[in-house]
């Protein structure tokens, strides 16, 4: 569960600041919902309420640790959110998700180094992003 702590609008993507409930780990992400659908949007969300969202990370998994990756641990390495296959990820406690086909390589160590650009909200409560659909 995330509280939402604000939003930044612009014209196209918007950044949100979310906190993890458990951990306090507050994570900014893009959503973009509104520019692909004007029904499955998150546009409901609003400061101060909790929700029950997933992040992904977008990035690629690097063979070596750097002052830029982090350390992922795999929970499920077969998610399906929405229409796509993710894996479920921990990452300090904190439950993320990344693309199956970029880690594939390092799924049977069940750990990997991966080097994110941004992290997106792909899922509030029960409306999943339209890109995943």
């Amino acid at each position: 569960m995330y509280k939402l702590l604000s939003i930044n609008d612009s014209i196209a993507t918007r950044t949100m600041e979310l906190e993890n409930i458990n951990t306090k780990k507050i994570d900014t992400c893009f959503d973009d919902s509104s520019l692909v659908s004007i029904d499955n949007n998150f546009d409901f969300m609003e400061i101060g309420k909790k929700y029950d969202c997933k992040i992904k990370l977008f990035g690629e998994p690097t063979a070596t640790k750097s002052k830029k990756s982090v350390d992922c641990t795999v929970i499920d390495d077969n998610v399906m959110v929405g229409n796509v296959l993710l894996v479920k990820i921990s990452v300090d406690n904190n439950i993320y998700y990344v693309s199956q086909e970029k880690v594939v390589p390092y799924l049977s160590a069940r750990r990997f180094e991966f080097e994110f650009t941004r992290k997106d909200l792909i899922q509030v409560d029960n409306v999943v992003h339209e890109d995943l659909q």
